[in-house]
């Protein structure tokens, strides 16, 4: 919720109200299979000016999504992501990442980041499943655990939006296993 970034824990003490920003991330399984959805959404109207930067999440993700096939550079989608950021004004969480996914909710690969990683020379396998996710922030660019273990915040505040397909990797357009929840509305 607001400047909590994920995994945030309710609490009686924590009363949503209009204009906060608040992320659902769901993870599901049916007979075996794993998927993973994110969406990032300002509750009610924009009071505090959060909208842009969940729409910039939103259209880097379908950007990001849109440019994966088999063959092609994690660290180029990577690059994508962290570029079209910084050309909103914005960055990237670098220790958040999207992931494969298929018989258990993180598999090879293990990290699909939001930045060029130079070191990471894999590449995305045609037929594979993956979980994409955008980490777009205001201010921050590592999202930091909170004495509670598992809420996390960002290292210099600020603010966070993530959205997250899964998605079955083609030598064409993706697969998005994930659409039917409308999040390009």
């Amino acid at each position: 919720m607001d400047n909590e970034f994920c995994h945030g824990i309710p609490s009686s003490k924590k009363v949503l109200k209009e204009g906060d920003l608040i992320n659902i991330d769901v993870s599901a399984e049916l007979n075996g299979f794993w998927s993973d959805n994110g969406a990032s959404f300002v509750l009610g109207g924009d009071k505090f000016g959060h909208q842009k930067l969940v729409n910039a999440s939103k259209e880097i993700l379908k950007k990001a999504i849109f440019n994966i096939k088999g063959g092609v550079k994690i660290s180029d989608i990577g690059h994508l992501i962290e570029t079209e950021a910084k050309k909103r004004g914005y960055k990237v969480i670098k220790n958040l990442t999207g992931h494969g996914i298929g018989r258990s909710l993180h598999e090879e690969p293990s990290e699909i980041a939001n930045f060029r990683d130079r070191f990471n020379f894999t590449r995305f396998k045609k037929n594979s499943v993956v979980a994409i996710e955008t980490f777009i922030s205001t201010h921050s660019t590592y999202a930091v655990t909170s004495r509670d273990g598992w809420t996390m915040t960002g290292n210099k505040g600020g603010h966070m939006a993530q959205h997250e397909h899964t998605i079955v990797v083609t030598d064409h357009k993706p697969i998005i296993l994930t659409e039917k929840n409308k999040i390009w509305q």
